[in-house]
Order: structure tokens, then sequence, then C-alpha cells
């Protein structure tokens, strides 16, 4: 009995060793739009970024942080300090034009627009917008930082002496030649009310009130240019302009007590942004205004957009042009815009980028590419599994493919959304089904 239980015949043995019985692949038919879609990564960035270092006069005492009013990730907004250096402030404020010189009363140039724009903004200043650091430019500068706490920058700088001085002595000039002017007037008006005679060798009342009146001109005209070139200024250490807003601090420099020895603060300006690059081959099937879709994984969210703009084949970051040159992998830069303004929390995240190159007007029936098959008479089917796993073949055109899925339309036989159809075939282990 024991042995013949370990003899086979031939028949069995045949049996066990026959290939498996194949058992079907299936898949359903989905009703959907179907696009073809390019995937890349890219990187959100600002539309512009700004280094801030502030520079010591020459000869002045090294530059020291003494507090810090920001931090990295925080908003900037108009007319906020970011940093304290050396007791004075760093301010922000809108414009474009980088702060190159201590703008003064008297100076004029864009620059000085610029600032009566931003000031004008934050209803400091009310006057023209005319290029002029005039008095109500002072008078705006003195508002700003008497409303962010912090005493005024002027001309004559910590102390200012030696102007103020000046200014002292301009008005007492100015006061001596009125009380000068006021007595002869006096003079004038009792001699007129006496009917005095005047001595022969005296000059004549008129000649001398015309002298003295010359006098106080000059010296209300050496005061009033004295003030319109002294007085509240905008040193360009205290001033940082930022070319657009939203803003945000991306990074610190150091901290309160170190020396500033380098960029002290970096800002992103303006709404975010996503830089990516594709192989020149792929970028063919790209153009301006394609719908994308931004997925930051660290994040977890999903946002729209489209695409901006498409750049040059490049090599290296030099253009490439029929001569060749430079050297590595060829890229075309692209530009991607959000649809809606990006929250911050996006910033400097490295995103993944899915382009529709293009898609169906709409929901069409779709199945996989390994379902439709080819007949030498040029039909093409697929093959709907029914229940009881039947197969029956229904005959399709095909349409447009993407991503491995294919548009199909019945032409003899039904097919609908949820249905399977067969993809393929994939061989069953009878010893694991327990023959």
């Amino acid at each position: 009995m024991v042995l013949s239980t370990l003899v086979k015949s031939p028949a069995q043995h045949l049996a066990e060793t026959a290939p498996p019985t194949p058992s079907l692949l299936t898949a359903t038919v989905q009703e959907r739009v179907l696009a073809t879609t390019m995937v890349t990564r890219g990187t959100v960035v600002a539309t512009h970024l700004l280094e801030v270092t502030p520079v010591a006069a020459q000869g002045a005492d090294a530059l020291v942080v003494t507090g810090v009013h920001t931090s990295v990730g925080a908003p900037v907004t108009p007319g906020s300090v970011l940093v304290e250096v050396s007791g004075r402030p760093l301010i922000a404020l809108p414009g474009s034009v980088p702060a190159y010189r201590d703008l003064r009363p008297g100076d004029e140039g864009d620059d000085v627009a610029q600032l009566q724009s931003a000031l004008q903004e934050l209803s400091y200043y009310s006057g023209a917008v005319d290029g002029h650091f005039g008095a109500a430019t002072k008078n705006a500068v003195a508002r700003l930082y008497g409303q962010l706490g912090y005493r005024m920058p002027e001309t004559g700088g910590v102390n200012g002496v030696e102007e103020r001085d000046a200014l002292r002595a301009a008005e007492d000039a100015v006061e001596e030649a009125q009380r000068e002017v006021d007595n002869l007037q006096r003079v004038i008006d009792s001699r007129s009310e006496s009917a005095e005679t005047p001595q022969p060798t005296e000059e004549p009342l008129e000649v001398q009130m015309e002298y003295l009146q010359k006098q106080l001109d000059d010296a209300t005209m050496n005061l009033e240019e004295l003030i319109a070139r002294t007085g509240p200024m905008m040193p360009r250490n205290e001033v940082v302009f930022v070319p657009a807003f939203p803003a945000r601090t991306t990074a610190l420099g150091a901290e309160v007590g170190d020396q500033v020895e380098s960029a002290l603060v970096m800002i992103s300006a303006g709404e975010l942004e996503i830089l990516a690059q594709f192989a020149p081959d792929q970028s063919e099937l790209l153009a301006n205004d394609m719908g994308v879709e931004i997925y930051s994984e660290i994040l977890g969210l999903t946002a729209s957009a489209t695409i901006g703009s498409i750049g040059e084949v490049t090599i290296d970051g030099a253009t490439d042009q029929a001569s060749g040159g430079g050297s590595g992998a060829p890229y075309v830069p692209l530009n991607v815009v959000p649809d809606e303004p990006l929250e911050a929390a996006w910033a400097g995240q490295d995103v993944r980028l899915t382009i529709t190159a293009a898609q169906t007007d709409g929901p069409v029936l779709v199945v996989p590419i390994s379902a439709v098959t080819a007949s030498a008479n040029g039909r093409t089917t697929v093959s709907r599994v029914d229940v009881g796993e039947s197969v029956v073949p229904v005959e399709v055109n095909a349409g447009a493919s993407a991503d491995g899925w294919v548009q199909i339309r019945p032409i003899d036989g039904e097919l609908a959304a949820g249905d399977r159809v067969v993809v393929g075939e994939a061989a069953r282990d009878m010893a694991s089904d327990g023959a």
C-alpha cells in the first residue's frame, strides 16, 4: 500500500506537470475626460528675491544687530521695521528702485518720487509726487519715524551741532535785520509826524531803508535755503524698497549682538510662481496657457495653474545657438503661474507639476490600450466579460489615447462604464487552489 502511493502512472505525471489553466485579467470600462499629461518637478519661488546688506559709513564703527522684528516665513508689510542695526531701523517701503544714496532735503530724482509715493501710500504724504525733496517730504519722513518710535534722521547727523549752530546764526541774522528795519521805520514815521527836516549831510532815510530791507531779504533767503537743505532725511541704510507685495522674509543672516558682515535679510517679493525644466523634445508638446496641476507632497495640497512662458533651449545657463556651445544636458525653462495666489507656506517647495497637453471635449468611454485587439480583417474589438465569466467580443472604434488608455465607441454590441473587459491572461496555480 505504501509503495502504491509513491508510484505514478505516465498519465498522472503528465496531468500534474501540464501548464496551469489560464485565468482572465480584466479592467473596468471608465467614462471620463481623457487627457494627455506630462509630469515634471518644479520649485515654488517669488517673482523677486532681495538681499539686504547695510553698509557702515567710512570711518564709522562696525554695524551691530540690536533688534530683530521679523522671522523666516513671516510676511513683510509696507512701513514695517524688519531689523534694528546699531539702534536704527531698517524699514520696508514699496518701490522698485533700490536705495543707492541718502535722500536729503533739496534732492531730486526718480528715487525721491518713489519715496514720496511710498509715503503717500502709507498716508504720511499728501503733496505732489514731483521728485523734489521739499518741506512736505521732510514732514512725511518725520511722521514715519515718529509713528515707528524712532528719532528721525537729520542731515546734521547724530548730534548735528554745526548744522544747528548755522541755523541759529541764520535765524539771529534775520531777527537782527528785521529789528533794524523796524527801528528805521519808526524814525521815518516820527519825522513824518513832526515835519522834522533832515540834516543836509544825512543820507536820506528812504535810501537807508532800501539798504536795510535788502539786508533783511538776503538774511531771509539764506535762512530759507539753509532750512530747505537741512532737517529730516532718509538714509539708504535705513530703508529697503520692496518691488512687489505680498512679500515675506526668507532668511536672516544674523542675530541680536552679531556684527553685520554679509546679507542681513533676504526677502522674497511678489506672487509665488513655479520654475521648471523640460527636455527639448518634450517641450514641443507644450504651449502657453496650458492647464497645470501643482501638488506638494509635504503640504499635501494641490493648486491649479497655467503655463506662463516657455523659454529657449538652454545648456548650462547659456542659450543654445546654431553653433552649439556649453556642456551638459539641454533643457527648456518653464514658468508656471498659479490661477490663484499661493499661500506663503508654498514658498521654496519642490512640487510635482502635471501638465494637460490635450484632452477630450467631455467624458468619453475609455479602456486600457491592452484591452483593444485589431484583427486581420481590420475590425477592432474589446472582449466584455459577463456574468459567469463568459466573454463577449464587442466591435469598437478607437479614438484618442493618453497615459495607457484609449477612447472607444461601440459599433456592434453594448459596452458601458462599469463593464469588465479582458486585458490579458494570467496562469493560475493549480496547486495553490488545493487541487
